[in-house]
């Protein structure tokens, strides 16, 4: 009887046992579906719209164009005696003024459809002097050739337009300031550049002309420029009480920034045409 009792239990107990270790558990088969899943989720990833990334615009590395403005962001405030020795210059920063940018500007909307760049450089490096003696102020032509030609390597342009500061003819005003004469003259507002453009690889000087807003006529420079280059006439009441007033004076920005702005619009688009261009006028 007991033998029959014991096999009774084995018989009884190992179909459950076997059973318990041929079915997992509950949360082990959720395991396993997970893990058998996972290759299929991977599968299901979209693929990346090609398409639409190739319609995003990107920057050009090309340059047809390079821009070396050196306009300076620097405003001299002027005062002339009757001899050279007795004449007063002092320099105001004028950053907020934007000169250089406009400068930048203005080649670009005189040269529609190319590629323009502005070529980077540092006061520092413009102050360096080179192979002899360097001032911007009273610059040859050779000291401004080897300022494009060390910033060149920077960015490959076919060609590199300089625009820099100029003296008027015999007078002493310079660049961009107020000047007032102590003897009978007027105060005169003055925006004075001259442009050069290089070849971009054997750097010839393939243009250059002072920034005019009128025809260059001997009529033309006795009515309009009589510094050498564009100004105006200003109420002495404007020449600042001290120099670093001027920085702040809206009259003196905008004057100085219109005249720029009407010499380049006026002078640029002639000295960026290519003579292809040109034959075809």
């Amino acid at each position: 009887m007991i033998r029959v009792v014991a096999a009774a239990i084995f018989l009884f107990c190992f179909p459950i046992s076997s059973f318990a270790q041929m079915q997992p558990a509950p949360e082990e088969t959720t395991q396993r579906a997970a893990r058998a899943a996972k290759p299929a989720a991977k599968k299901l990833v979209p693929i990346p719209n090609v398409a639409a990334k190739s319609t995003k615009p990107t920057e050009s590395r090309s340059c047809q164009i390079g821009v070396i403005p050196i306009a300076g962001n620097l405003f001299l405030v002027e005062n002339f005696g009757l001899v050279t020795f007795a004449d007063t210059y002092a320099r105001v920063a004028v950053d907020g003024w934007a000169l250089d940018e406009l400068v930048v500007s203005r080649v670009r909307a005189a040269a529609p459809g190319m590629s323009v760049r502005r070529i980077p450089f540092t006061r520092e490096e413009l102050r360096a002097p080179r192979q002899k003696s360097f001032s911007w102020f009273r610059s040859s032509a050779t000291d401004i050739k080897e300022f494009a030609q060390f910033l060149a390597p920077r960015i490959n342009c076919e060609r590199y337009v300089v625009i820099h500061r100029h003296g008027g003819g015999n007078h002493r005003e310079f660049g961009i300031g107020i000047s007032r004469h102590r003897f009978g003259r007027p105060v005169y507002l003055f925006a004075m550049m001259y442009i050069r453009v290089y070849d971009g690889r054997t750097f010839e000087l393939i243009r250059e002309s002072e920034a005019l807003t009128t025809e260059d006529t001997f009529i033309n420079r006795v009515r309009h420029h009589p510094l050498g280059g564009p100004s105006r006439e200003l109420d002495p009441s404007m020449f600042p009480d001290k120099p670093a007033d001027a920085a702040a004076n809206p009259v003196l920005r905008d004057g100085v920034r219109a005249m720029l702005a009407a010499s380049l619009d006026k002078t640029l688009p002639g000295m960026l045409r290519r003579p292809a261009q040109e034959a075809a006028r």
